[in-house]
């Protein structure tokens, strides 16, 4: 079968991923906290409701509803074609993981923002308790996989970033887990207070990097 593609809205970056956000793989956006990443993925929602459907999670609870109004009235999106769910706890984002396959899928894309939040709730800073609590996470990440290989789903996980002692450095929580399951990996980056923000494909490797800003519409081209 051949697979769908998304627009990103931004040219460049569908061209670096092979003509947008691809079907029956999942693809991790992530980057510091006001990078840009939910108004990335909410533009992709609402522009994938002018030729199919979209829905989108919020796994945080920080979705703001003026917030995504202006995004889906900017973009001319077809809200009767987008999905929203709101999960509160770690074994409900689970259950709606699982609901892909005995369930017809709400969508074709299928965005879960922020993936790890609920994961870190759960975490108790011991190594030991904390083992099954990264199991689920791998669980969960590798049924949306399988779920997006067999139902032709595209699947846009959304991560944090947590900072590296000592090094100045920072990466996506839950790394190893995430990277090694996603099949595509997008990094932002934008400085505090800076309009302009960077996007870079880690995963499958591109040169360069493309250019955004913020607007009304979401992450637009620079």
């Amino acid at each position: 079968m051949e697979d769908m593609r998304f627009t990103t809205g931004l040219p460049r970056l569908d061209d670096m991923l092979g003509g947008g956000v691809a079907s029956g793989a999942v693809t991790l956006v992530y980057g510091e906290e006001k990078s840009g990443k939910t108004s990335l993925v909410l533009r992709i929602c609402a522009l994938a409701t002018r030729k199919s459907s979209s829905a989108y999670v919020d796994c945080s609870g920080r979705l703001h509803p003026v917030r995504l109004t202006q995004i889906l009235e900017a973009n001319r999106a077809d809200t009767a074609k987008l999905y929203l769910l709101s999960v509160d706890s770690f074994q409900r984002q689970e259950d709606v993981i699982l609901s892909l396959y005995d369930l017809t899928p709400p969508a074709p894309l299928i965005v879960f923002d922020d993936f790890t939040a609920l994961h870190r709730l759960e975490l108790t800073g011991n190594v030991k308790e904390d083992m099954s609590i990264y199991k689920r996470l791998a669980f969960q990440i590798a049924a949306l996989k399988e779920a997006a290989m067999e139902k032709d789903l595209a699947i846009i996980i959304v991560g944090q970033v947590h900072a590296i002692p000592d090094s100045g450095d920072s990466r996506v929580v839950a790394q190893r887990i995430l990277g090694h399951w996603s099949d595509y990996v997008l990094r932002l980056e934008r400085k505090p207070g800076k309009e302009v923000g960077r996007i870079f494909v880690e995963k499958p490797e591109r040169r360069g990097f493309v250019s955004f800003r913020i607007s009304g519409a979401g992450v637009v081209p620079e």
